[in-house]
């Protein structure tokens, strides 16, 4: 699915923006959703596990089928599948602090790293090995309907670029209120903005104005 079809799928919804101008990776899709909630608003964009489950699906991390068993096992456990949905909002939050210190070049908290680990450990037993034609990837057992088993996709997607060479790629959008992560896949490395439409114009109308009152004065 192309990132515009998928904005399209979630269009109405209150994450729908994480997927108008993608990361580049699955993870960093995730951090962006939590763009509002950091903001002065402090508004969740995926409030709940169901809500998660319709993210996960949109972004195609799982299956029609796996979203559908994951909903029956969330209806039979309410509570449970709000602590799941509770961790995965930490975990986003950790990984986001990772990240962010990384591409601003600060340093990164161990307890954030903890909380990676700690996920990574639960989300292990529901991987699975699967060849997608050019090679072996770490999948979601297709077959479970564990709750905990919703975190998968977005642990191996977050240690993946972890530990890959991506992370040089890493950036932070250049608008300082704007909290959006991205992969620049440019070649000469110059990407600054999530999205030069938004935050790009936002940024260089805020220097024009600030230029004009200086030279008013």
């Amino acid at each position: 699915m192309t990132a515009s079809a998928a904005f399209q799928r979630s269009k109405g919804k209150p994450y729908a923006e994480t997927f108008r101008c993608p990361g580049g990776a699955l993870c960093l899709d995730f951090c962006n959703s939590g763009q509002n909630a950091r903001g002065p608003s402090g508004t969740e964009s995926i409030a709940g596990f169901p809500d998660l489950i319709d993210w996960l699906e949109v972004a195609e991390a799982i299956t029609r089928d796996q979203a559908a068993r994951l909903r029956r096992a969330a209806a039979a456990s309410p509570r449970a599948a709000a602590r799941v949905w509770g961790r995965a909002m930490k975990f986003r939050e950790a990984l986001f602090r990772v990240l962010n210190a990384k591409a601003e070049g600060s340093a990164i908290a161990r307890e954030d790293l903890a909380t990676i680990e700690a996920e990574h450990a639960r989300a292990t037993s529901f991987a699975r090995l699967s060849w997608n034609g050019e090679e072996y990837r770490w999948s979601l057992d297709p077959t479970t309907a564990a709750l905990d088993a919703a975190m998968q996709p977005l642990v191996e997607s977050a240690v993946s670029l972890l530990t890959s060479a991506k992370m040089e790629r890493l950036r932070r959008c250049g608008n300082s209120t704007c909290y959006w992560l991205f992969l620049d896949e440019t070649k000469n490395h110059s990407r600054r903005w999530c999205e030069m439409a938004s935050c790009g114009n936002v940024v260089k109308v805020r220097r024009h104005r600030e230029k004009a009152r200086s030279a008013a004065h």
